[in-house]
């Protein structure tokens, strides 16, 4: 899909790889709608957009609602008339074993992780079968392939996206949709997924608890993330994965290697492998 002049909507576009995603796509002559639950970060992300000449709107969206992802989408067309590509990449990332997770934190992190993604396809998804054109690229993680320790709720989701994904991508293909799809399976990349939990409500917040096993876990994470891929040279490898219509979207080649290392021993000897 040719990119110059088209309209491209990312949400959780405040900051990491959402941002990232917002300004190298205006490197490449898109039009972006930023989309996020705040709208200081977005106005920061836009001032980076229009350094590139790009034109640029901020709606403020919590894509966890439905309502607000309508939203969404009705100020996109209003604006432009189109929407080209979607980037569904809002994320949060509160760290706990399953039995340590509260249901309040399943709930946030659902309804942000997966329901978000599912929002978008339902909202953006017809619209771009009715241009006849459209690309939804959704945001999970090497996680959502094999799952780690510690990350019990954030497992489900992004094996919900990638699932989400695979099921679009193959609809799409069996009716012949001039509409594509892809997931983006990222390792670690220098983003404030850490500091994504400040979002969460009263409720999920006061029932929180963390085992010093999962702070020391959190600890290395954290680290990782301090030496992580930057976000823009993420983007790259996600536009240019779109531009050649691939559906995986890999930063690391380590991820694609355990994920068939999983699956081999999976097959031949029934193990769940450590990572």
């Amino acid at each position: 899909m040719d990119l110059i002049e088209r309209v491209a909507v990312v949400t959780g576009a405040g900051s990491g790889i959402g941002r990232g995603l917002a300004v190298a796509l205006a490197k490449e002559g898109m039009k972006l709608v930023l989309a996020g639950c705040n709208r200081e970060p977005l106005e920061a992300t836009a001032e980076l957009v229009s350094r590139q000449k790009s034109e640029c709107l901020c709606v403020p969206t919590d894509v966890s609602q439905l309502s607000d992802v309508q939203r969404l989408a009705d100020k996109t067309l209003k604006r432009f008339g189109y929407v080209h590509l979607l980037c569904n990449n809002a994320g949060v990332a509160p760290f706990g074993t399953a039995e340590e997770t509260s249901i309040e934190d399943w709930k946030w992190v659902l309804s942000v992780n997966l329901w978000g993604p599912i929002h978008g396809v339902h909202v953006f998804l017809p619209i771009m079968e009715q241009q006849g054109i459209g690309h939804i690229s959704s945001t999970a993680s090497e996680s959502g392939l094999y799952g780690t320790s510690f990350l019990a709720a954030y497992n489900v989701s992004k094996f919900g996206v990638v699932g989400l994904m695979q099921s679009v991508a193959r609809d799409l293909r069996a009716t012949h949709s001039p509409v594509t799809a892809s997931v983006l399976c990222p390792s670690a990349a220098k983003t404030n997924i850490m500091d994504s939990a400040r979002d969460r409500s009263a409720e999920a917040k006061a029932a929180h608890t963390e085992s010093q096993a999962t702070q020391a876990f959190k600890g290395a994470v954290a680290h990782a993330i301090d030496d992580g891929m930057n976000p823009e040279d993420v983007a790259k490898i996600v536009i240019e994965a779109i531009k050649n219509d691939q559906f995986w979207i890999f930063t690391h080649s380590h991820v694609p290697e355990i994920a068939l290392r999983q699956a081999t021993e999976m097959a031949e000897r029934n193990v769940l492998i450590d990572l």
